[in-house]
């Protein structure tokens, strides 16, 4: 689905063409040990790497690499306050942050998804994994 956002003069397309006619690669778990081996390194290249502070874990499932982060839930220091899973660390829960959406198994077509609060995931911009994640590192912001 492509959708045309008006903003002043500039037009904005979230969403892409891509994602709704191709399908995401199959990987075998070669190809997934592979990928996370690249995904660890590049997370972890640099020291100053916001990614190894925010992103919690990540999988790799379906063709695609999921990112997890973790927020601190409102009330977890209240010993009446109940919650439906149990808190990472007393006072955490995991949220997927964001997605890589894989179309070939080396890594080189890729597309940034981010999940609206509604759980659908939307198309941001597309490259290799190397630029994803730097996309991804460079708008945090934006996956909130």
């Amino acid at each position: 689905m492509l959708r045309e956002v008006m903003k002043g003069e500039k037009r904005m397309y979230f969403g892409s063409k891509r994602s709704n006619t191709v399908k995401p690669a199959k990987l075998n778990e070669t190809d997934k040990a592979k990928i996370i081996v690249n995904v660890r390194k590049l997370i972890s290249l640099s020291s100053k790497s916001k990614l190894s502070t925010i992103v919690h874990r990540f999988e790799v499932r379906a063709g695609r690499l999921y990112f997890y982060r973790l927020q601190e839930q409102f009330g977890w220091d209240d010993p009446d306050m109940q919650f439906i899973k149990p808190l990472i660390n007393g006072k955490y829960k995991e949220f997927p942050w964001a997605r890589i959406t894989l179309y070939d198994a080396q890594g080189d077509k890729c597309e940034v998804d981010w999940q609206r609060y509604t759980g659908q995931w939307i198309s941001l911009t597309e490259g290799n994994l190397a630029k994803c994640l730097v996309y991804i590192e460079e708008n945090d912001d934006m996956f909130h």
